[in-house]
């Protein structure tokens, strides 16, 4: 199956979405609270163990696990068996979550990279640091719709988001950097938001760079160290230690910006929107050339031979009394080809070629183009 930014997965899924709303489900109007989804949340499993999978898995066996499990774990068949539609829902999004990532060589790699990270990230521990846990938000999971309220898609990821936001600003200020160092960061919007705010909004997080200088990862507190050696020494491996946190914080908000953009249905949208612009300029090019072709066919039809060809004719006719009265013979030529023969059956072997039929066709072309051009320089120059 091949992966694009409006996938299969991501459309049955957010059909089934859809879907809960209208019926009260996930998301809907009617649901108080959700536990089901909450309890996925809560017990994260290995997307390799959704699959059943190792680790070592090839991109066959992915999509082969995924297809038989596709059809197992279909919400219309688990509501057959009793289960609730949230709950199958639940289970739906998870399996697609980890096809979805798994799938993507450069989203498994990252995966496999933080996987401890966001098996055991707690988003609700965090809910009260100033660094929120991002890894926690590595997941389809968190968001129940796409909607910008409750546990809706642009609510979830636009607060959060914003906290990053804010912890730069806060950041900027209690170090007297000043907030000109902190570019204002778009609002992330909802479906109603213009495309062009979309772009603005993860062109500034694909390219996130922190200000934060993450002092709280240092090991030693150098200043307390008499020592003026060993001072060096403690800040140069503090100062690796504060390079190499900010350069993962930078990375995994990134990432981040990635992993909700592939998501965003407005994305998703203008994926097939553009697509379906590309497939109509291919069609109207191929319409085009079609036509142009027709056109040029219609003319080589009209053309008609000029009075030279017609001597030629006769010539050849002449050629071949010649031949019956044992005259002496001469060598034949092909104007259109520049060649010449000894004999007749040279010649007509010559006429069936499909090189002389290109070169006459061509000829016949030249000739139409000179006739026209004459005819109009005759009824220019005509009072």
């Amino acid at each position: 199956m091949t992966h694009y930014v409006a996938s299969y997965p991501a459309r049955l899924l957010q059909y089934l979405l859809n879907k809960a709303t209208d019926k009260g489900g996930v998301g809907g109007s009617n649901s108080v609270a959700h536990p089901p989804m909450a309890a996925t949340a809560a017990e994260k499993r290995c997307l390799y163990e959704v699959l059943g999978l190792s680790l070592d898995c090839s991109q066959d066996e992915i999509r082969s696990a995924y297809k038989k499990l596709a059809l197992q774990r279909h919400p219309d068949k688990l509501v057959q068996s009793g289960v609730s539609h949230a709950e199958a829902t639940a289970q739906f999004q998870e399996l697609v979550h980890a096809y979805e990532v798994l799938s993507d060589p450069k989203e498994r790699s990252w995966y496999d990279s933080h996987r401890f990270q966001i098996l055991f990230a707690d988003r609700n521990a965090a809910s009260n640091s100033s660094v929120p846990d991002l890894f926690s938000f590595f997941s389809n999971t968190v968001y129940s719709d796409y909607s910008d309220k409750g546990r809706g898609f642009y609510k979830v990821y636009s607060d959060l988001f914003s906290k990053i936001y804010g912890n730069e600003i806060n950041f900027a200020r209690k170090s007297g950097l000043g907030l000109d160092i902190v570019k204002e960061a778009p609002l992330m919007g909802n479906l109603e938001s213009p495309y062009a705010q979309v772009t603005a909004f993860y062109n500034y997080w694909l390219g996130f760079s922190t200000v934060t200088d993450f002092v709280c990862v240092d090991k030693h507190n150098a200043m307390a160290e008499p020592n003026r050696k060993s001072r060096r020494v403690m800040e140069e491996e503090n100062k690796k230690l504060r390079k190499k946190a900010r350069r993962e914080y930078n990375e995994t908000v990134r990432r981040l910006a990635e992993f909700v953009k592939k998501r965003d249905k407005r994305v998703i949208d203008m994926g097939v929107k553009r697509k379906e612009e590309m497939e109509r300029k291919k069609e109207e090019e191929r319409e085009r050339k079609k036509k142009l072709e027709e056109e040029r066919q219609a003319r080589l039809k009209a053309y008609k031979e000029p009075e030279w060809t017609k001597i030629q004719d006769e010539e050849a006719d002449l050629w071949d009394e010649t031949e019956e009265k044992g005259g002496e013979k001469e060598e034949l030529y092909c104007v259109a080809c520049g060649k010449k023969f000894k004999s007749e059956k040279q010649w007509k072997n010559h006429e069936q070629s499909k090189r002389h039929k290109e070169k006459v066709a061509e000829l016949r072309e030249w000739f139409m183009e000179e006739e026209n051009q004459n005819r109009e320089e005759g009824e220019a120059a005509t009072p």
